[in-house]
């Protein structure tokens, strides 16, 4: 089975997020959206005047994900009609000029996005492939991100969806990625026999002070916090170098003690006297 990193959005209101393409001209483009929207967590996505709606090339771009956000996505014939229910809009642009008035990238408003969803409805628009957003349509909005990139590039509009809505789901969340369990102190132990056993018979150790030189050694391989599954591969690594040098290993360690009972400072004292 995957297993996949999860992150919990828990400093914004997604549900209260929609995407909106403007236009839109591919429907493999809307398709790819809808996945975007789907692996981020943003349910609501709305077109307002697209020139295709192929339904196969759509859900073939969106893939498993992205199909229920397809099949509940809104169409609107103008801009204003579908912007009515929002109380704040932002709007999506790679050209800059005096009459653009663009201030932010997504990394720097998306905070703000996060704060602002938790009880206001918020649209971020798109504009369509050849031309983005008009000057027009940049008028409904309240403020005006770009997507910072090389002098020559060229965004996909799915593309541009992906990061502006990984920016917000990164300031919304708290990432939950396990550490993995850790080789115990006998694994460990072990380990470090059977290398210093290895270094030993191809004399790689100094003989002035071994003590410390196997210290270094055991510092070094704690900071790569090692499994159980990679002790016994570097294990597996030594003595099969130990066997083509014709070397046997032995391993010797002291005799496991029992551990002894806590005894209160009363019933010590009784068995003194």
């Amino acid at each position: 089975m995957q297993v996949r990193p999860v992150a919990k959005p828990v400093k914004a209101n997604l549900s209260n997020i929609a995407v909106v393409l403007v236009n839109p001209i591919y429907s493999e483009n809307i398709g790819s959206t809808a996945r975007a929207c789907a692996n981020f967590g943003v349910s609501e996505l709305i077109l307002v005047n697209p020139e295709s709606l192929e339904e196969e090339k759509m859900k073939a771009m969106a893939t498993k994900s992205g199909i229920p956000i397809l099949e509940k996505m809104k169409i609107f014939k103008d801009l204003q009609t579908a912007l009515k229910p929002f109380n704040y809009v932002i709007g999506t642009t790679a050209r800059l000029g005096k009459h653009r008035l663009v201030y932010h990238t997504p990394k720097e408003l998306a905070p703000y996005i996060c704060e602002l969803s938790i009880n206001n409805k918020i649209a971020i628009l798109f504009g369509n492939e050849r031309f983005g957003l008009s000057n027009e349509n940049l008028s409904y909005c309240d403020d005006v991100i770009t997507i910072p990139t090389t002098e020559n590039a060229s965004l996909n509009i799915s593309q541009a969806v992906v990061i502006i809505l990984y920016e917000i789901f990164q300031s919304a969340s708290i990432p939950r990625i396990p550490k993995p369990q850790l080789a115990t102190r006998e694994e460990l132990d072990v380990m470090y026999a059977i290398i210093e056993k290895t270094l030993e018979s191809i004399d790689y150790i100094p003989h002035d002070n071994k003590t410390l030189w196997s210290t270094n050694i055991k510092r070094f391989l704690s900071r790569l916090e090692l499994t159980s599954r990679e002790v016994k591969i570097i294990q597996g690594f030594c003595r099969k170098l130990l066997w083509a040098l014709g070397k046997k290993l032995t391993l010797s360690f002291p005799k496991e003690q029992p551990p002894q009972n806590d005894k209160s400072e009363e019933t010590y004292q009784k068995e003194k006297a």
